[in-house]
């Protein structure tokens, strides 16, 4: 059995929980009482209706033994003959992920966090994404793109939370994406197991543990399917499989006990020398999500049509409007309304043939959405009228249904993001290209 530098208590406080363990399985079965057995091994209160059958004890005690796994993982730390390693970019990352682990004791203590309880996670998860970066840079290409996911991802969950502590629903709709945040997560996380496969530092198993956290809680929710009807067993089962996140903390754990020495074979990392690089990066992340904002806050997948109608257009503008083919007029709304810009900017970021494709489609947007509110014909009930005619915050108002947002906004988006994306044309300009001795070319 190999040796670690702290066995000691992580013998005494895993020995203890599985001994309770044990204990609270024999009072199950033998009492008929699932509470102890319950609250000890997924650290909430037990349904009302659960009972002690052989399957939930043997359910709840695999469920436990999953979190004692995860505290020995977490508690023995390193092994005797590794040292730990003088590289900057290291122990303040070790150190983070430690307190990532140290995090979750709040969730045996407090099976219901409070708000403030969530920013701090995500505040103590954002640091681990900043700091896996370097890591990413030397061993992934795209290690930009984990940065900006990771931090979008717990950048939207801790302003759901206080949105939601203030009541500003609908800042808080806006604030979750519609639920993309999990997809920055499962990109940062991907990216991150690649590089540590790749680095000499992090063993296999490590890896694995970590595509484990990754994959087990979806192979658990589709296996909980067929036991639907099952009753009092699948609402075991299904509160049971909170239990997976015990592998997030034992990867978090290994990966800080097996961050020492240097990586073999690959070149230490080299802070880039251009202090402009992060900017670049949250500029151009900026210039794509500010066109995903007012469709997220939308509650209806169109642009225009929820709050203009052609008959209250100009009769020379409607009959514009109305010579168009309707299915080509509600495709370009449908792409406007569901975020297509941000696509269209993003390939324009990676390809310099498509830059003023992307820019006049940006401009021509914000006049459509300009024209949808100025031209339309203030005398018909609930529009406006009068001295409002003129005021801007009346516009956005009155031409913003309760689950609909005012065509202003996208006009305000597109112009923002047109002006980032036009600063990022004249940045890379200005910068020859590494190697290069030649005038950069005129063209984006």
């Amino acid at each position: 059995m190999r040796r670690y530098r702290s066995v000691l208590p992580a013998v005494f406080v895993t020995g203890g929980y599985v001994a309770a363990l044990v204990v609270a399985a024999v009072v199950a079965r033998t009492g008929g009482d699932v509470g102890f057995l319950w609250r000890l091994s997924l650290f909430v209160e037990a349904d009302e209706d659960a009972t002690a059958t052989w399957p939930n004890v043997l359910i709840l005690v695999l469920a436990g033994g999953l979190w004692a796994w995860a505290l020995w993982q977490s508690l023995r730390g390193l092994p005797y003959g590794k040292t730990l390693s003088a590289d900057p970019e290291t122990r303040p990352l070790r150190r983070t992920l430690y307190a990532a682990v140290a995090f979750w004791v709040f969730y045996a203590v407090m099976p219901v966090w409070p708000w403030w309880a969530v920013v701090l996670d995500t505040l103590v998860m954002a640091a681990v994404v900043v700091l896996f970066h370097p890591v990413l840079r030397r061993n992934v290409r795209h290690a930009d793109l984990a940065l900006a996911a990771g931090l979008l991802a717990q950048v939207s969950l801790a302003a759901t939370e206080v949105f939601d502590m203030l009541d500003w629903h609908a800042a808080e709709r806006a604030a979750a994406l519609g639920g993309f945040a999990g997809a920055g997560t499962l990109v940062w996380s991907v990216l991150v197991l690649v590089a540590q496969w790749r680095d000499g530092r992090w063993g296999r198993t490590t890896v694995w543990y970590g595509i484990a956290s990754v994959l087990v809680p979806v192979a658990l929710l589709i296996g909980g399917i067929p036991l639907s009807g099952a009753g009092d067993f699948h609402d075991v089962y299904d509160e049971a499989t909170s239990a997976a996140d015990a592998l997030i903390v034992i990867w978090l754990a290994r990966s800080a006990h097996e961050l020492v020495g240097t990586p073999s074979g690959l070149a230490p990392y080299v802070p880039p020398t251009d202090r402009g690089a992060a900017f670049t990066v949250a500029a151009r992340f900026a210039a794509c999500l500010v066109l995903l904002l007012p469709p997220l806050a939308n509650r209806h997948p169109a642009w225009i049509s929820p709050h203009v109608s052609i008959e209250r257009l100009p009769p020379v503008v409607g009959d514009v409007v109305g010579a168009v083919s309707p299915a080509f007029w509600h495709a370009l709304e449908l792409f406007v309304g569901i975020g297509g810009l941000a696509v269209l900017v993003l390939v324009a970021l990676q390809r310099r043939a498509v830059f003023w494709v992307a820019m006049s489609g940006l401009f021509l947007t914000a006049l459509g959405g300009i024209a949808a509110v100025t031209l339309t014909d203030r005398g018909g009930p609930g529009l406006l009228y009068g001295s409002d005619a003129f005021d801007p915050y009346a516009m956005i108002t009155t031409f913003s249904r309760p689950t609909t947002v005012s065509p202003l906004w996208f006009t305000a988006a597109c112009l923002i993001s047109a002006a980032l994306l036009w600063c990022e044309r004249h940045r890379r300009l200005a910068t020859p290209a590494v190697g290069s001795n030649s005038t950069p070319s005129p063209r984006l």
